[in-house]
């Protein structure tokens, strides 16, 4: 088992979380407004295993994975 550190934004706000830490390249954790910087860190066997935890957590929000695609709950 693995720690994995899991992206995470309400849904609807998918557009203005890859303008924020994906086009713009200026994204800091410390400047990110508080609805685009939520993460959960979980243990799991393996990154899809993760992202179906974090998913069953917060069934309102969407996994905002590497490279800008999501995977909504």
């Amino acid at each position: 088992m693995g720690k994995f550190k899991v992206a995470i934004v309400k849904r609807g706000q998918e557009g203005r979380w890859r303008k924020y830490w994906i086009t713009s390249r200026l994204g800091t954790a410390d400047a990110a407004p508080c609805a685009l910087e939520r993460t959960e860190i979980v243990e799991a066997a393996t990154v899809a295993e993760a992202v179906e935890t974090v998913q069953r957590m917060h069934p309102d929000c969407t996994v905002m994975l590497a490279g800008g695609e999501d995977q909504s709950a």
